[in-house]
Order: C-alpha cells, then structure tokens, then sequence
C-alpha cells in the first residue's frame, strides 16, 4: 500500500489581509476549506493517508537561501506598522509565525519522504513561495518553500539530484533564479504564456547559466491549453528529462490556478488533467508535494485528486464535458502549443535526449 504523509499549517489564519482591512485572494479560506473538506470526508488518518504535526522551521532554514538582511527586514516589517509591502504582498503582526511554521511542515513533508517512512507527502500551508527570490517577495510569496526544502534535503540527507516541478500557472521565477547556476537541481516549469500572465517571466529561451545551463526548463502554454496539452509536454518532455537526471526525489509546486474555474488565469486543466499529472510522477519518483497558488473554490477537491494520484486510485471521475470547453477556446491554442512545444525541444536538444514527437494539430 503506498502511503501518503500530510503537513498542515495551523497557524495559517494569522496571516490574514482583512487584519489590515483589505481584502486578497491569498488568505485563511484557502487552507480552511481544505481543511474541512479532508477532515468531513474522511481522507485524513486513514490506513494510507496520515497528518502529521509538525515544529517550526529554524533561521538557519531560512538562511540556506535566503539573505540574513532579507531575513530581518521581513521579520521587522511584521513587527511594525508596515503592513502591505508591494507586489501584493501583505504582512500581519504574526506572519513571521506563519512563515516559519508552514516551512516547519515543508521541511517535515520533506522528511517523511527521504526517510522513507512515507512514499510521497503534501505540505498544505500558505502563503506559497515560488515567486520569492534570495531577497525579494513577489507575488503573494515571501519565503521559497521549495528551494528551503531542496537546500535542506541536500545538507541533512546528502541528496545529489532534486527535481522541482512547477505547475501553477504562474511562471516559477523566484524558483529559478535561486537554482539558475546549480545543476543538482533541476527546476522544470509549466505555466500560462509569460506575455498573457504574471510575473511575465519564464520564457521558453531561460534555460539557466553555466554550468546549469538546460537545467532551467520553461513551458509557456498558451491561454485556452488544458488536459491534452499538459499531458503532452509531461510525455515528451517532463518524464523523458527526469528520467535521465534521475532525481532522488521530486519536489511538486503545486500550484491549483491552472484549473479552468480561476479567474486569475486563463488554462484548462480539470480534475483528470491534475489527475493524470501527479499519478505519471508518484509512479515512477518519491514526490513532495507543495501547496501553492489557487484561489477558486474547488481547491480541497483538487487535494483529493493529489492525494488520490499519489495513492495510484483511479476511481477519480472527471463531470467536466471535454467537448464542450475544447469549443470555448481560440481556434489557433493547439497551434501555438505545438510552436511553443518544438521551440522548447529544439533548444533543449543539446542537453537533453528528446525523442521526435508527432504532433496533430487540434
């Protein structure tokens, strides 16, 4: 039986923008109805599926990547009157807290897997991270949750090879850019085209810095691109790439604002998109997975999916008429995929062995 461990970030609802008297779309409700939602279904604490308390990250996590001013700045910011700091970033008397015991449950996810006590684990916390840089929040993110976890991973267990994968719809910029020169990590993203979406950053042709170079991947899919697309690049590229970096465990940015319900995006992916996404990796690697951007209300159902995918139960049923949201798109979004995809595939060819791919326009 495969089994699955889970983190929860408790003291979530303290970073909370209505503490400031405005409202975002990256506050308390997101990990409530999760919550809920697992806990009313029965899908925690079973035979497969455990929640784990978890203690609270130290500094010395933090400081793996991030800057020891950056560090303090935040934590003085959250102290003060300085309450929203830019680039939709807010902060609360308690977020310092927050921040340090959601990266207290990554860093537990990350030790359930590679101490094989479990075979994949999902950290559900906020806020998410994938935009924040050595030293600058974006985005909702203040601390990288994954590049902590990957840094944390190689000093206490020695791991050589880290896969991150990134599947929110918003490019993994500050992911990237930690890693842009380091080829023990291999940083794979997939996201809404750059020039249609925040933080238009992660175009196809950012491939790293040496000696890293075509261990930064980047996917732009065009708005409109849902479950065929994903499940394409995943075939041709995604799995053909891991298997020849042969990642001792994957770290999954699981970003939920893809899905075809976000109003902050504009892709396709539904439940069997998620699905079959996570089931293609937990079956062949350990996966982390990391809670980060969605902001619909479908998010504790897409859990589900994850948990399920993780699990190998294909019981997940998709209510969604295929049909129906393929005739809702632009004419040319299966077009420009395919640009997008052999582009991609044609600069990566000289790192990479990418077999020819046939492709049917659709």
């Amino acid at each position: 039986m495969v089994s699955v461990g889970l983190t929860f970030n408790k003291d979530h609802f303290l970073h909370d923008p209505l503490l400031n008297g405005f409202p975002s779309p990256e506050n308390p409700l997101r990990l409530v109805r999760i919550y809920d939602y697992l806990h009313d279904n029965k899908l925690i604490n079973g035979n497969s599926c455990q929640l784990l308390d978890s203690d609270p990250a130290e500094l010395s996590d933090i400081l793996r990547v991030h800057s020891s001013e950056y560090v303090q700045d935040i934590k003085q910011s959250a102290e003060t009157e300085k309450k929203y700091i830019g680039n939709d970033v807010y902060l609360c008397n308690s977020s310092f807290k927050v921040l340090l015991q959601a990266l207290g449950c990554v860093v537990h996810a990350g030790d359930m897997v590679a101490s094989g006590k479990y075979d994949h684990s999902f950290a559900l916390i906020r806020p998410p991270g994938h935009h924040a840089s050595v030293d600058s929040f974006s985005g909702f993110c203040i601390f990288n949750n994954s590049a902590i976890l990957a840094k944390y991973l190689q000093e206490e267990y020695d791991m050589k090879r880290i896969a991150i994968i990134n599947i929110d719809a918003h490019a993994s910029d500050g992911t990237h850019s930690i890693f842009s020169d380091d080829p023990s990590v291999l940083c794979i993203s997939v996201h809404q085209d750059p020039l249609t979406s925040y933080p238009s950053k992660g175009f196809i042709q950012e491939i790293g810095f040496r000696p890293a170079l075509g261990y930064n991947i980047n996917m732009e899919m065009p708005p409109g691109c849902g479950n065929s697309e994903y499940s394409i690049f995943f075939d041709e590229v995604v799995e053909k790439v891991l298997k020849q970096f042969d990642p001792q465990l994957v770290i999954l940015e699981c970003g939920f604002d893809a899905y075809y319900k976000e109003s902050l995006s504009k892709l396709n992916l539904t439940v069997n998109g998620y699905y079959h996404i996570i089931f293609k990796l937990a079956k062949q690697w350990n996966v982390v997975s990391l809670l980060e951007g969605g902001y619909h209300e479908d998010l504790a159902v897409l859990v589900e999916v994850i948990l399920s995918g993780m699990q190998g139960d294909q019981s997940v049923v998709d209510d969604v008429d295929q049909i129906e949201l393929l005739a809702s798109r632009c004419a040319n979004t299966r077009k420009d995929f395919n640009d997008n995809l052999s582009k991609l595939k044609f600069i990566l060819s000289t790192y990479w062995q990418l077999d020819s791919l046939d492709i049917i326009n659709g």
